[in-house]
């Protein structure tokens, strides 16, 4: 028997939501990054590969085809996931946009802070299907000596 097959009459469990993270290489993207991981280990989503999406790598293709819903988080308003998605001709998703929550590509560090603004998004938008938005006041940084 082939190791990547099922065995026959056993169905593998479809995955009801993927999430899909910009992951770029400001602190947004790692912010966008370490949300959805945190959703995965939650188990409010599972995280999958957008490169390989880009890729057209056809058993990450068949997973978020087979998803039922798809959440789609970018780090800035370039929206690389939501257009690396449509590009592969995903329609329907759930966005979030991290710069809709007042974060700003390179200006906004990461923190858990941030990282649950972010988790906390998320799930309103996997709850509701949408997301109003309130823009959440950035804690001010401070220094000690």
């Amino acid at each position: 028997m082939n190791l990547t097959q099922e065995p026959p009459g056993i169905r593998q469990p479809r995955p009801s939501t993927v999430v899909y993270a910009c992951s770029g290489c400001s602190d947004a993207g790692e912010l966008a990054d370490r949300i959805a991981r945190q959703l995965t280990r939650e188990g409010a989503a599972e995280m999958s590969c957008l490169a390989g999406i880009g890729g057209r790598v056809k058993p990450l293709i068949n997973k978020a085809a087979a998803a039922e819903r798809i959440l789609a988080i970018d780090g800035c308003p370039l929206n690389c996931t939501r257009h690396t998605l449509e590009l592969a001709g995903f329609k329907d998703f759930e966005h979030l946009e991290l710069h809709q929550l007042g974060f700003r590509k390179n200006s906004c560090p990461v923190t858990d802070d941030r990282v649950a603004i972010g988790v906390s998004a998320a799930r309103k938008i996997l709850a509701n299907g949408e997301i109003i938005v309130a823009i959440q006041k950035q804690p001010e940084l401070t220094t000690s000596i």
